[in-house]
């Protein structure tokens, strides 16, 4: 299943590239960069699970955990998102609920490092509250194009990034409270089969906009 992951993130960059003067003014410009360190990540995350000799920890128990690498990722993940709304929205009140809920945001991660060790468990009540956070930026984005464009402009780059993350975001939080507190529920609906189609279908919206955006309808 790797295989496909990398293949799909791949693609994506690559498109994301071939694509890059659509929004290389824009603070789009940085999100290629967010994929390759994605494609990195799950690299990463490859070679430590079935690689001695890249594990973190010297206990034989421990050497294949990889977490530490998925929670700080959710940190780039979500900073990222939160500034790219904060400078693509123009409403000074949604600006400000922006700023609001990223504090927020960072701040569960801060209080979840009293209670979970992020080097052996994801902060999974912080990844929820981030969800939820980067889901309500979305939607304020989403009102506010469509209140003064009069629509969603198919040909906006952002909407097709809005879409990809908010089903992944709407989503995530399920999967990942169920891997950790009702492992019988994760198990029996194979939530992680469904995360890899969330994530072929969220990157595959990214390409799709990547393909069929234009410059000027960027908002």
């Amino acid at each position: 299943m790797l295989d496909l992951f990398l293949f799909v993130y791949l693609i994506t960059l690559v498109f994301s590239l071939t694509n890059f003067k659509k929004f290389v003014d824009t603070p789009l410009r940085f999100f290629p960069l967010l994929i390759a360190y994605t494609l990195f990540n799950e690299v990463l995350g490859y070679f430590i699970i079935n690689f001695e000799e890249f594990s973190f920890f010297e206990e034989e128990e421990y050497n294949w955990h990889n977490v530490i690498i998925y929670n700080v990722y959710q940190l780039v993940f979500f900073g990222y998102f939160f500034w790219l709304y904060h400078k693509v929205v123009k409403n000074q009140l949604y600006r400000k609920l922006i700023r609001i809920i990223a504090i927020l945001t960072f701040l569960s991660y801060a209080v979840s490092l009293f209670y979970q060790n992020p080097f052996h468990s994801s902060l999974y009540y912080a990844d929820c509250v981030g969800c939820m956070a980067v889901g309500t930026a979305i939607l304020l984005h989403f009102n506010e194009i469509r209140h003064v464009n009069g629509g969603i402009n198919r040909y906006n780059i952002m909407v097709w990034i809005n879409w990809g993350v908010l089903i992944f975001n709407v989503f995530f939080p399920f999967y990942i409270l169920s891997g950790y507190l009702y492992v019988d529920f994760y198990l029996d609906y194979h939530l992680r089969q469904m995360l890899w189609v969330v994530i072929c279908i969220m990157y595959g919206l990214f390409t799709i906009g990547f393909v069929v955006s234009k410059r000027n309808a960027f908002r």
